[in-house]
């Protein structure tokens, strides 16, 4: 099913006839690969209410959806990206919430709230899973002391010690929600944070190395790998070069040897190969990304964040 109509079923979902729950997901490392273990967080009435609005309000804010890629913007107010979530870790999450029982399966104590990386807003309808909410937790979910001060909460006409009543707190938003078998992302950023998307970014970026060295792309390859690191921005590009794999065309190659010629782009090669360097590695990472484009307007050549075709 494509992502508009996934999207379309999803707001038709009747959420009033859902069951609504609150799970927290913790997060460890395992040979430096992230695993998840979730437990349920027993919530009453008032709070499933607020839960259920939230879910409602934003996905009634969602109207347009769009393909996910590493390299896009952040989506727009009324806007969702989407991704299979099987091509995320956050199928590793389901398959530690599918078995769990809320009623059950819950926190023993303060301290695995303290430890968790995010929380989800589960929504059942005959004991299955329909939708879930994803939000990685915001640096307030425990509230904190100011200095100085002695945290009171009134309660029962009555002034209580917060230290021995611990206050968290859960935001109005959501960065994704999880439905059929896509997720819809609300906030790209929080996204990949969530889900460890730098990571994967990494993998994908060593995969590239090889490749390139495969197929002998570049003559001087490890002023690529040092400029690059594990900084997101660059990562992002290299996942996108990879994704579109005009480096494997060489024809591509070619013409992007003959056009850096004749329009003195700073890009120059040696023997075939492309050389790097750090003066000139962000125009040779736009090219292999086809981002650097002709107007017919104006005859100028611009570098652009959209690659779409009309």
């Amino acid at each position: 099913m494509d992502n508009q109509q996934t999207l379309k079923n999803l707001k038709e979902v009747d959420l009033e006839a859902c069951d609504i729950s609150l799970a927290i997901i913790k997060e460890y490392k395992k040979l430096r690969v992230s695993q998840y273990n979730a437990s349920y967080v027993p919530v009453n009435e008032p709070v499933e209410i607020k839960l259920r609005r939230i879910m409602a309000s934003h996905i009634n804010n969602a109207n347009t959806v769009e393909e996910y890629s590493v390299d896009c913007p952040e989506p727009e107010e009324d806007e969702v990206r989407a991704i299979p979530y099987e091509d995320t870790d956050f199928i590793k999450i389901m398959e530690k919430l599918i078995p769990l029982n809320p009623e059950e399966d819950i926190v023993t104590d303060v301290d695995e709230l303290v430890r968790a990386k995010s929380y989800v807003i589960v929504l059942r309808q005959d004991g299955d899973i329909k939708a879930i909410g994803f939000r990685i937790l915001p640096e307030n979910w425990k509230m904190k002391k100011a200095k100085g001060f002695i945290p009171l909460m009134y309660k029962d006409n009555r002034f209580e010690d917060l230290d021995s009543n611990p206050v968290f707190s859960i935001a109005n938003t959501i960065d994704f929600v999880f439905y059929g078998d896509k997720l819809f992302i609300l906030s790209k950023k929080s996204f990949e944070a969530g889900l460890n998307f730098r990571e994967g970014m990494i993998n994908k970026a060593n995969e590239f190395y090889d490749e390139a060295n495969e197929e002998k792309i570049f003559l001087n390859i490890d002023v690529l790998k040092q400029k690059v690191g594990n900084n997101q921005r660059y990562l992002r590009k290299l996942s996108t070069i990879q994704n579109l794999g005009y480096y494997k065309n060489k024809n591509f190659l070619i013409r992007m040897k003959e056009l850096s010629e004749e329009k003195k782009w700073d890009v120059q090669f040696d023997n075939g190969l492309i050389v790097i360097t750090e003066e000139n590695l962000d125009h040779i990472l736009s090219i292999l990304q086809n981002k650097r484009l002709h107007s017919e307007f104006t005859e100028e050549d611009f570098d652009v964040d959209s690659v779409k075709p009309l």
